[in-house]
């Protein structure tokens, strides 16, 4: 998945809203605590992609519902 000398690493992570929920708290409380500088902007970023998530779970949308599926 990576290029040679490419140390980005990539993550797909699937998890019970409960879970998600749970891990959510986490990241907040590392982000409010202010303890990892380093890792703010990827706290953020988890925070509003564990939100968003959960969000589509608990309601989701009903955009395209009415339309055929087009394979």
């Amino acid at each position: 998945m990576g290029r040679k000398g490419d140390d980005t690493v990539y993550r797909d992570s699937q998890m019970p809203v409960a879970q998600a929920r749970e891990l959510l708290q986490l990241v907040t409380a590392l982000h409010e605590s202010s303890a990892h500088p380093g890792m703010e902007s990827l706290f953020e970023i988890f925070q509003l992609e564990l939100t968003l998530s959960i969000d589509i779970v608990e309601s989701p949308p009903d955009w395209g519902a009415g339309e055929p599926t087009k394979h």
